[in-house]
Parts: structure tokens; C-alpha cells; sequence
């Protein structure tokens, strides 16, 4: 049986159709080596077919394309009989992807800190959000994340949808790449975690009650010495998420500079310093200044981190406030990249100069990897002395992550 140049035609046809699904369905990751190969291998192939388009070929000869041709297709959850869904972008980048992830809760206990006053046991959808991400020739890219869910420790009576991040970028030089919209500013090591990565199922509180995560603004990011020093600088309204206001004309401003100090395959060691400067009027009139440093050590089945943070508010009326905390976390890889045990003890101030104001916890916890963090279980058991007259205050949570 011969296949005319026709059949060839169709082949490459649907091999173009399909490549958007490849991007599409790895969406916040980039596509594995192996199906990097996969891919490559078989445009190749029909690149070599399409050289004799003008003679005719046999099954024998196309038997090994088709072949892994088919099992790609499989891969990518295309049966090959169902008219295959091909997602098509409206404008003219280069690339896009959607992906996303959802957290579910479910809590029992006391309340270990502040954050958890008045908190009852509860089921919630912690985080449950869309990302958008594309890419033009132009090295420019954008991303919209929208969050449907709670999005907060503390408990709210109506999810609103609102934006985590929504920012453009100039991505030309990896030395300095140039963002503007909502995203997190540069402050807090755990705090710039993606969320779907952070160690515990809470970040500790020092970090939460000492950073300020997303802003709208403009940054500079990049790195340099083959990404061994990495740099982040911004200028942000400095009042919070989904707000277009600014309470004067003046900007916070935040960076962090990190470093790479020894690394040896996946072990590494890494030092990062940050701070942020701001002038507020309005709930708190006068200057806000804050500073601290971080350490990561990675170290075959073991890894360990440490943060100081602090914050001093200068009132413009009243006595000032300055507040302190540090955490320090150890994992261990019972079972490599797959169980992972973990134990944090963190402290926080919330005002050094007033008594009864320092609250304390300890953490223990488990995460069983069911496939990286694309499938995660998380557990942590919270054993806490608040500040004020309670103390051995406990709580277990729980968290069910999916990335898609």
C-alpha cells in the first residue's frame, strides 16, 4: 500500500493543530525533556517525509511516525476519534496558557495566634485560582490571576473574585526585566514563595503580619553572575491589593537583593537581605520602615530556613511601634520527593517596648507529594502560646492542593 503526498500534507497539517494543545496543556510549567524530545524526533521525521513529497511512501515507512504520533496524542488526552478541542488566541501572541490551583481547608482547634481569634473549626476553599499567561515576539508577557476563594486567614461571609496578580512585562534582558501592575513586593523571603510551594499550610506569622505582599506598582527584576545574585526593586501605592488609590503622593518603596552562596547539583546555599520605606496618610499617618534577612540551606534529603524580620512605624502623632519576629524550619525527605516531614518554631513582638505583646509557635508537619506539588496533602499540627493570658493553644489543618 503506497500513501500519496496528500496523506503527508494531512499529517503535518494535524501536527501543527496539535501543538497549540501542547502548550496549552502544560500551562504553568515548561513541557518535560522527554516530550521536548518526543516532539522534536517527530518533526524531524515528517520534515524528512515532506522532503519526498513528489514520490510515495509506504505504511512500513510510516509506521514508526504514526506510531509516536499516536502516543503523544494519547498523552496529551486526545483519543484520536472525538474532534480534538484546539484552544485559539484571540490576539497575536506568541504563546499562551492557562493553568491555575485550588486549596481546600479543613481546620480544627484553638487559636495558636492572632490570626485565628475568633475562628471556629472549618472547611473553606483557601485559594482557588485562574492564571492566564502569554508571550510575544516582542519579549513582552502578562499575566492575570484571578482568586475566587477565601484568599485570607480570616474567615469571609461572601467570596468576591478579585485579582491575586495582574501585572505586563518586559522581558528582554534576564538582567533587568521590568513588570508593572499588582504583584508581590520585595519583601519577605516565605512571603515571595508562590503559594502552592510554601513548606507549612500557613506561612509562619512574623511573615504575615510583617510583610506586605501584593501591591500595584512597577519593579525592576532580574540576575546576573549566571543567576547566582538576583536583585528586586519597586516603587508601589503601598495600599494593599485591588486598589487604584494611593493615600498621598508619595510610594513605598521596597527591594531585596539574594545570593547564591554554594551550590552542588540541587544542594545549595543562599543568603537574601530586604527592606521597605513608606509614608502613609490615613488610618496610620507617618513613615513605616522595615528590614530583614534570610538563609536557605539545601542539603541532599534536608533542607533549612531562617527569617528575621522587623518593622518600625514612626507616628507622626503618638508613641512609635516597632515590631520583630523569626522563624526557623527543618524538612527532611522521609521518602524522596514524595514524603516530606517538617518542623518550624517562629516568634513575633508586636510591639518591643510593651509588655505581654510576644507570642510564640511550634509546628509539625507532614507533606505526602502525590505527584510534585501538582497533587499535595498537607498536614500541621499548631501548638501555640498567644500573646494575653491563654497559652497551649492547638490546632490541626489541613490542606488538599491541586495545580492544573
Amino acid at each position: 500500500m503506497k500513501l500519496r503526498p496528500i496523506a503527508l500534507l494531512s499529517a503535518r497539517l494535524a501536527w501543527f493543530l496539535l501543538l497549540p494543545a501542547v502548550s496549552s496543556s502544560l500551562p504553568a510549567q515548561p513541557i518535560s525533556a522527554a516530550l521536548e524530545e518526543r516532539l522534536a524526533r517527530i518533526e524531524q521525521q515528517l520534515a524528512r517525509l515532506e522532503a519526498r513529497l513528489g514520490e510515495t511512501a509506504s505504511v512500513r515507512e510510516l509506521a514508526p511516525t504514526l506510531k509516536e504520533y499516536s502516543e503523544l496524542t494519547r498523552q496529551l488526552g486526545w483519543d484520536g476519534k472525538t474532534p480534538m478541542t484546539v484552544v485559539k488566541a484571540a490576539g497575536r501572541e506568541q504563546k499562551l496558557s492557562i493553568g491555575g490551583y485550588v486549596q481546600a481547608h479543613a481546620e480544627f482547634g484553638d487559636a495558636p495566634d492572632s490570626r485565628y481569634t475568633g475562628i471556629n473549626n472549618r472547611v473553606q476553599l483557601r485559594r482557588a485560582r485562574m492564571t492566564v499567561r502569554g508571550s510575544f515576539a516582542e519579549a513582552f508577557d502578562f499575566v492575570l490571576q484571578p482568586d475566587f476563594g477565601n484568599n485570607s486567614i480570616a474567615g469571609n461571609a461572601g467570596y468576591r473574585a478579585g485579582f491575586a496578580d495582574g501585572y505586563l512585562a518586559w522581558t528582554k534582558y534576564e538582567a533587568a526585566n521590568v513588570q508593572v501592575g499588582q504583584f508581590k513586593s520585595a519583601f519577605g523571603y516565605e512571603q515571595l514563595l508562590p503559594d502552592t510551594k510554601i513548606h507549612m499550610v500557613e506561612r509562619s506569622l512574623p511573615n504575615d503580619l510583617l510583610t506586605v505582599s501584593r501591591q500595584m506598582g512597577v519593579a525592576v527584576i532580574g540576575s546576573v553572575a549566571n543567576k547566582r545574585l538576583t536583585y528586586n526593586l519597586g516603587a508601589y501605592n503601598g495600599n494593599g491589593v485591588n486598589n487604584g488609590n494611593n493615600d498621598n503622593d508619595q510610594f513605598m518603596y521596597a527591594g531585596r537583593v539574594s545570593a547564591a552562596l554554594w551550590s552542588r547539583g540541587a544542594d545549595r546555599l543562599a543568603v537574601g537581605t530586604n527592606g521597605y520605606w513608606s509614608r502613609d496618610t490615613g488610618a496610620f499617618t507617618g513613615h513605616r520602615t522595615a528590614w530583614g534577612f534570610d538563609t536557605q540551606l539545601n542539603l541532599g534529603a534536608f533542607e533549612f530556613n531562617g527569617e528575621y524580620l522587623t518593622a518600625l512605624q514612626n507616628r507622626f502623632t503618638g508613641a512609635d511601634v516597632r515590631a520583630e519576629g523569626w522563624s526557623l524550619l527543618a524538612g527532611w525527605f522521609v521518602v524522596p520527593k514524595q514524603l516530606q516531614a517538617l518542623l518550624r518554631y517562629e516568634t513575633y513582638d508586636a510591639n518591643v517596648d510593651t509588655p505581654a505583646t510576644t507570642s510564640a509557635n511550634w509546628t509539625v508537619g507532614a507533606n505526602y507529594l502525590i505527584k510534585g506539588d501538582d497533587l499535595k496533602l498537607s498536614f500541621n499540627y499548631l501548638l501555640g502560646d498567644p500573646a494575653g493570658p491563654l497559652s497551649r493553644q492547638r490546632r490541626f489543618m489541613s490542606r488538599l492542593q491541586v495545580s492544573f
